[in-house]
């Protein structure tokens, strides 16, 4: 059957007319929110299909052709999960063509049977499964998100069994076509109704609907056509990067299966901010503190860099107390690249009880100043 409908933009929380500003939004927040690694609830499970379908969403939304396709057909098809045998992959010819119109051939199907006059039959055969995506977490620190990093992730997945080539049997050749359903995977039936014929294709039961009979299993893998392997993948975690956000890695999930492809590795990345610091956006906030006398004088103090190194500040004479002074370019990077956002001094004065001595002078400038004081 075609594939389900989804309402991609109920799924995002954004209405039809969202920009891609809009959707991008949407889309941090949702992670943030139901991201299995962060997802505060019981039911992980639920929460890690709800972070599925935010992703397969944002991936439709977030691409201009497909979030066009989707607005026009209200799905948006993948060859790859719904090949009825054909063999096609992503991108290939008529991919698309085939995901669109796949609904009418149903119906015709339906009524009509597969091989009705003038048409072609459709070739049934094993479909390919795109393997199960994996989640993971890395954790970072603010130098790291202003200069980036490369981070070697190891992880167990699933994939392809070397000795049997993923079929399942020893050495990849202990197998038969499956006698029910002629190695087609599938097996058709057929009512007669007074409406007509009306045809039905259902995965056969015999082989599971992957067209052969195993007799015997491979013996490195049990007949799964798939082992658990230890895995290193290098992570580009990308200057600029935001606490909760998440890197796809296309192709470092499990394996897939009768052909299917491999599914991708999805990776949240949890910023680690030491406690002077405070960001908003690309911008960076930190405090320094003067005493009184710094304040009405003016001084200069050295402010201490995420990346390591400190810049001088020049205060000026008469800064009042939680003055904000902007260092350009000393932020967090964007994460295109294109520049740097500011690093915001807030001044702190310290104004504590004078000595004896600081008492007296303080007096004298207030009588020269006029300035009313408790004696």
């Amino acid at each position: 059957m075609a594939p389900s409908r989804k309402d991609y933009y109920e799924i995002l929380g954004v209405p039809r007319t969202a920009t891609p500003e809009d959707i991008r939004k949407a889309y941090r927040k949702l992670v943030k929110e139901w991201h299995p690694d962060a997802y505060k609830g019981e039911d992980r499970k639920s929460a890690e299909a709800k972070f599925k379908e935010i992703q397969e969403a944002y991936e439709v939304l977030s691409d201009q052709e497909k979030r066009a396709m989707f607005d026009r057909f209200g799905y948006v098809g993948d060859p790859s999960a719904y090949s009825r045998g054909s063999g096609r992959t992503p991108g290939a010819e008529g991919g698309h063509f085939d995901d669109i119109f796949g609904d009418f051939q149903d119906v015709f199907d339906v009524f009509f049977g597969s091989n009705r006059s003038g048409g072609a039959s459709r070739t049934q055969g094993p479909r390919a499964i795109r393997g199960e995506d994996i989640h993971a977490s890395v954790v970072v620190d603010l130098k790291d998100v202003i200069l980036g990093k490369k981070v070697i992730l190891e992880y167990d997945r699933s994939t392809t069994c070397k000795s049997c080539n993923g079929n399942g049997s020893e050495s990849g050749t202990s197998y038969r076509t499956c006698p029910n359903c002629n190695g087609t995977g599938y097996i058709k039936e057929e009512h007669r109704s007074f409406f007509g014929i009306f045809s039905n294709t259902r995965a056969c039961n015999t082989c599971g609907g992957s067209g052969k009979i195993t007799d015997k299993r491979c013996p490195d893998c049990g007949g799964r056509g798939t082992q658990k392997e230890r895995h290193q993948v290098s992570v580009n975690i990308p200057a600029g990067v935001e606490n909760g956000s998440t890197l796809r890695i296309g192709g470092h999930g499990n394996a897939g299966q009768n052909g299917g492809p491999s599914g991708d590795l999805y990776v949240s990345v949890r910023v680690e901010m030491p406690s002077e610091y405070r960001r908003n956006g690309n911008d960076l906030y930190v405090s320094k503190e003067i005493d009184y006398v710094e304040a009405a004088l003016g001084t200069s103090v050295d402010v201490g860099l995420p990346e390591g190194g400190s810049e001088t500040l020049k205060i000026p004479a008469g800064t009042s107390p939680s003055t904000v002074f902007r260092m350009k370019n000393l932020g967090v990077p964007n994460i295109s690249g294109s520049k740097r956002g500011d690093l915001l001094v807030t001044v702190r004065v310290n104004i504590g009880k004078p000595s004896s001595r600081e008492k007296k002078l303080l007096q004298q400038i207030a009588k020269l100043k006029n300035s009313k004081v408790v004696e």
